[in-house]
């Protein structure tokens, strides 16, 4: 499979400034660099994800987790 790259934008825990994560997806995980560290999260397919690689609360991984599909809703078929 060949990667894609794409950016989403987050407001953590709903704070008012907004942050550009550029998100490299292949094979079943997706991967992006969050406060100088590189975290890798996975689809569990029924609306969860789970954290592979780093160190992140899980209701940021959530929040990243959602952004990812609402940027996957956006692009046409």
């Amino acid at each position: 499979m060949e990667q894609q790259d794409f950016e989403i934008t987050i407001k953590p825990g709903g704070t008012a400034s907004a942050q550009t994560l550029r998100v490299q997806h292949q094979d079943e995980t997706f991967q992006f660099t969050i406060g100088n560290q590189t975290v890798s999260i996975l689809n569990n397919g029924d609306n969860s994800w789970s954290l592979v690689s780093g160190e992140l609360a899980q209701e940021l991984v959530n929040e990243i987790g959602q952004a990812i599909e609402t940027w996957y809703r956006s692009q046409p078929l």
